[in-house]
């Protein structure tokens, strides 16, 4: 049993009352009773302990494996809460290296590099997990495949960015060239001032 640190709890500001003593916050209680048996004939060994029972029908619907999680946060902002991918794969600069070649191939291959991630066919996300697996067995060890979604969702919103900003240049200067003038409004010849009469 691993006893855990108690850390300070906020304190509530008690209102005043009218004659200026302070009021105590009401205090609504939860309470919660757990059945425990009388002996310990009344489950088998077989059949675990009512307080058990709870947590092993919570890490089988869960799926209780033993896969490396994802960590919180998002990859690639390790200063803003999230994490280096880099370091949580735990393969090194050569490993991942390889990996994230690998994963770009496939990006452009079974991906619409237009769109982020989130804007992706489900089939063609899971398509390029699978061959991430295939060829880098140790990905089966994650959860869910998450390095492999991470370098995804990296490549895409880069990728997906600038062909909207691509884009937009096309637009623009489709501007330019049908009606003269530019985004701002401005005539696309530039007018120098008129000379001073003196």
């Amino acid at each position: 049993m691993t006893l855990r640190a108690k850390t300070p709890r906020a304190a509530t500001p008690r209102a005043r009352s009218p004659s200026g003593q302070t009021s105590a916050p009401a205090v609504r209680g939860k309470s919660v009773a757990i059945n425990a048996p009388s002996s310990d004939s009344e489950h088998s060994e077989s059949s675990p302990a009512p307080s058990e029972s709870s947590l092993s029908s919570l890490e089988s619907e869960l799926g209780g494996s033993d896969k490396i999680s994802k960590p919180s946060g998002e990859a690639g902002r390790p200063g803003r809460g999230g994490y280096n991918l880099e370091e949580q794969l735990g393969w090194g600069d050569s490993g991942f290296k390889s990996l994230k070649r690998f994963v770009n191939k496939a990006i452009k291959k079974h991906l619409d590099v237009t769109k982020c991630r989130s804007q992706q066919d489900r089939k063609a996300l899971d398509t390029v997990c699978d061959l991430a697996i295939a060829e880098f067995p140790d990905l089966s060890t994650f959860e869910n495949c998450w390095p492999v979604l991470d370098l995804i969702q990296m490549r895409l919103k880069y990728l997906s960015s600038r062909a909207r900003q691509e884009k937009r240049i096309a637009d623009g200067s489709n501007e330019v060239a049908k009606g003269g003038k530019s985004i701002r409004g401005r005539s696309s010849k530039s007018k120098s001032p008129a000379p001073l009469k003196k």
